[in-house]
C-alpha cells in the first residue's frame, strides 16, 4: 500500500479516536469543571508535550539517520561489487572468468533471493558460499607480473569493502524498533494527548480541532519511526537499486546487447521503476 495512504489511514483513525475520547470525558466529567482545570492543566501540558516532543523528535530524526546510512552502505558494496568484476578484466582468463561470474552471481543472489529474505529477518546460504569463493579465488591467485600484482591488491581491497558493507546491511535487517521503545513511544503518546482532555474550551468545535492537530502530530512522527525503523520492509524501504545497475553494468559489459535498451541514452529512473526488466 502506498506510504501516503497508510499515513492518511492513520493519521485518520487517530484524529477519529482522540475526539471520541474528548467527547467523553466531556461529557463525563462536565465542561465547567474542566474549565477550572484550565490554568494548572494549560502548564502542565506544555512541560508534558515538550519532553515527549524532544524524545519523538531524537527517535524520528535517530531512525531517519540510520536509514540514510543503510542507503550508503548498501551503495558501496554495489560499488564494490561492479569494481571487482571490471578490475578482473585485467587478471588471466580462468580467474577472470570465475571471478566475473562469482560477481554476476552474487549480485543476481542479492537481489533476487536475499532481498527478499531480508524482510523477514533472513539470509541467502547461496550468497554466503559466493563471497566466501569469491575471496578464496582472489587470495589463491599467484601474479606473475606487477600489473596483476596491483589488480589482486585492488580486488582485494574491493572484497574487504564488499564483506564489511554486506555485514552491516544483514545486522541491520536483523533489527527494528524494540518493543520496549514502542512501548514507551505509544504509552507516551497515550499520556500526552489525555492530558489535554483536562483542558475544557466552551467551544465543542475548537477543542475537537485542537485535538485532531494534537492526534494528527503524534499519530504522523510515530508513523515516521515505523517507516524508518524497518528499513528493508513497509511501503518505504531500501530497495537493491545499486545492485540493479550493476547488473546493468555486467550486462553490458558481457557482450549481452540483447537484453539492453535500444535508444542511445538511457535514463536510469526508468530503468529502476521497472524493476523486473533488469
Amino acid at each position: 500500500m502506498n506510504a501516503y495512504v497508510v499515513g492518511f489511514s492513520v493519521m485518520a483513525a487517530t484524529s477519529v479516536l482522540a475526539v471520541c475520547g474528548m467527547l467523553l470525558v466531556r461529557r463525563i466529567v462536565g465542561v465547567e469543571k474542566l474549565r477550572s482545570f484550565n490554568e494548572v492543566a494549560g502548564n502542565s501540558f506544555q512541560v508534558v508535550g515538550t519532553f515527549y516532543a524532544v524524545l519523538l523528535g531524537l527517535i524520528v530524526v535517530d531512525a531517519m539517520t540510520d536509514m540514510s546510512d543503510l542507503r550508503s552502505v548498501v551503495e558501496q558494496e554495489a560499488n564494490a561489487a561492479a569494481d571487482i568484476y571490471i578490475l578482473s578484466r585485467g587478471l588471466p582468463e580462468p580467474q577472470q572468468k570465475k571471478i566475473q561470474e562469482l560477481t554476476s552471481g552474487y549480485v543476481d543472489t542479492v537481489i533476487d533471493e536475499e532481498w527478499p529474505a531480508m524482510r523477514e529477518a533472513r539470509v541467502s546460504t547461496k550468497a554466503i558460499v559466493q563471497v566466501n569463493e569469491l575471496w578464496n579465488t582472489i587470495i589463491d591467485f599467484k601474479p606473475a607480473v606487477d600489473d596483476q600484482k596491483d589488480i589482486r591488491q585492488l580486488c582485494l581491497e574491493r572484497v574487504s569493502e564488499l564483506g564489511d558493507s554486506r555485514r552491516s546491511r544483514l545486522i541491520t535487517s536483523s533489527h527494528g524498533v524494540s518493543t520496549e521503545l514502542w512501548t514507551v513511544l505509544i504509552i507516551g503518546g497515550i499520556l500526552t494527548l489525555g492530558f489535554s482532555y483536562f483542558l475544557g474550551l466552551s467551544s465543542v468545535i475548537g477543542q475537537a480541532l485542537m485535538t485532531v492537530v494534537i492526534a494528527s502530530t503524534l499519530s504522523l512522527n510515530v508513523y515516521l519511526v515505523f517507516l524508518f525503523g524497518y528499513p528493508f520492509s513497509g511501503p518505504y524501504c531500501v530497495e537493491p537499486d545499486g545492485f540493479l545497475v550493476d547488473r546493468l553494468i555486467f550486462r553490458m559489459r558481457g557482450g549481452g546487447k540483447e537484453d539492453l535498451p535500444s535508444a542511445k541514452t538511457i535514463d536510469p529512473r526508468e530503468l529502476l521503476k521497472n524493476r523486473g526488466k533488469l
